[in-house]
């Protein structure tokens, strides 16, 4: 083979990859879907998730360590059209597993904190291994748990920013006890009465 020839190769090779790039673009951040992390400092503030109503709603949920902002491991893991969790997810699953052999064990699982917590539970057939399919089951066992606890809290921040207990928010009562959403407001009293009762602030189900 000429270096001619060699050179048209990896100029088409590279041509392609540019072509799949432009077109993969629609299916990440647009103009008409503002970047989540706007200024690139890693992190999500209230006021780049006030562009994004969902995340917003959600904010205060997520801030787990209540500094105003969601770094990675705060961030929500979305979940493809199979219900898998995302690639974010994934790859800590991955980098996790030093020796490439497709498993988790006790020594790798030590170092993603939750697995590492939950090996035992996780890993179902006993094998002292923990497998993908074993961290689905695991996941969708606990997931009526994490969503009586996730409304449990929910409840708690809608009873406390209810000032005149009437079962709904007003616009004042939101700027006043949950400031995040202040900016998501008119978005999310989508009946324009001027209040977001507990069914606006609920997620929606798919």
């Amino acid at each position: 083979m000429t270096r001619t020839t060699i050179s048209v190769l990896l100029a088409a090779a590279v041509a392609a990859v540019v072509a799949g790039t432009a077109f993969a673009a629609p299916q990440g951040e647009t103009a008409s879907r503002p970047k989540l992390d706007a200024n690139n400092d890693g992190a999500i503030d209230r006021n780049e998730a006030a562009a994004h109503p969902r995340l917003a709603a959600k904010f205060d949920q997520l801030d787990k360590n209540r500094d105003g902002r969601l770094d990675a491991s705060e961030r929500p893991q979305h979940r493809g059209r199979g219900g898998h969790r995302s690639h974010g997810g994934i790859e800590r699953i991955v980098k996790a597993d030093a020796d490439g052999d497709g498993r988790i064990n006790r020594t790798e699982a030590a170092t993603l904190p939750w697995v590492g917590e939950k090996f035992a539970e996780i890993d179902a057939n006993r094998d002292g291994y923990i497998v993908r399919s074993e961290l689905g089951k695991y996941r969708e066992r606990m997931r009526p748990q994490r969503e009586a606890e996730h409304a449990k809290r929910a409840e708690e921040r809608f009873a406390a920013a209810d000032l005149n207990k009437d079962g709904r928010l007003s616009r004042v009562e939101v700027s006043e006890k949950m400031p995040r959403l202040a900016d998501s407001f008119a978005f999310m009293d989508e009946d324009r009465d001027g209040f977001l009762t507990r069914a606006d602030l609920a997620p929606h189900k798919r």
